[in-house]
């Protein structure tokens, strides 16, 4: 059986299924934020003090606050207690704001993450400003995240233009190997097999934004646009 995906926007499944029966991976939500609602459906899952708004009435803003490194709010899109690697699909155009310094700024990140918790995660991250992207995995169990490939390209671009990306942890019913594929401004960046025995098993899909290393972040801002959540078809 399909591994399933429990949307608490149910309407946008049962949408999602019937018009793309016969396409690419499903949709079960997409998040516009032209209405409040979309950005009361993100709640935080990590992050010491992490303000969310609604911003300019179509984003969503996330702000770093004092001696706050980073900040992670989940969707309203949750996998299936009974599948220990649920298949997701996680996308958001996305960029870096705030009055911070410039040293600041090519430090901040903007992500997105799937099969994540508090404790394990696959974690896609750019920098717009330094033109670079990372792709943490957070192992299940004990152990924390660590960077797993990493690099810089041009077509990753600084200032207010938003960033593409694009996260996927499909196994398509398989108990033993997730495929991972990420891509940036539509260019992939990675692709790789995941076969460990310690596959990231967090069911949330969620967005991201902080800075490098450990220090403070205070100031900026991740702005989010579009987030949307597939699976699998057929589903």
């Amino acid at each position: 059986m399909r591994p399933k995906l429990t949307a608490l926007t149910a309407l946008a499944l049962t949408l999602g299924v019937a018009a793309l029966a016969h396409a690419g991976p499903v949709p079960v939500a997409v998040y516009s934020f032209q209405t409040a609602g979309d950005v009361a459906a993100f709640q935080k899952q990590s992050g010491a003090k992490c303000q969310k708004k609604w911003a300019k009435q179509k984003q969503m803003a996330i702000t770093l606050g004092a001696k706050t490194n980073a900040c992670a709010f989940r969707t309203s899109v949750v996998g299936d207690s009974t599948d220990p690697g649920s298949d997701m699909e996680v996308s958001a155009a996305v960029s870096v704001g705030g009055k911070i310094s410039n040293k600041l700024m090519k430090k901040a990140y903007v992500g997105v993450a799937a099969r994540s918790s508090e404790t394990a995660g696959y974690e896609l991250r750019v920098r717009p400003a330094a033109q670079t992207w990372q792709l943490f995995r957070d192992p299940r169990g004990a152990a924390g995240p660590t960077l797993f490939r990493s690099g810089k390209r041009k077509f990753i671009k600084s200032g207010a233009k938003p960033t593409a990306l694009r996260l996927r942890a499909f196994d398509f019913g398989s108990t033993t190997t997730t495929q991972i594929t990420g891509s940036v401004n539509g260019k992939t960046v990675i692709s790789f097999a995941d076969s460990e025995p310690d596959q990231p098993d967090g069911r949330r899909s969620v967005v991201t934004t902080g800075v490098k290393g450990t220090g403070a972040g205070t100031g900026v801002v991740g702005i989010f646009d579009n987030v949307a959540i597939k699976v699998p078809n057929p589903f």
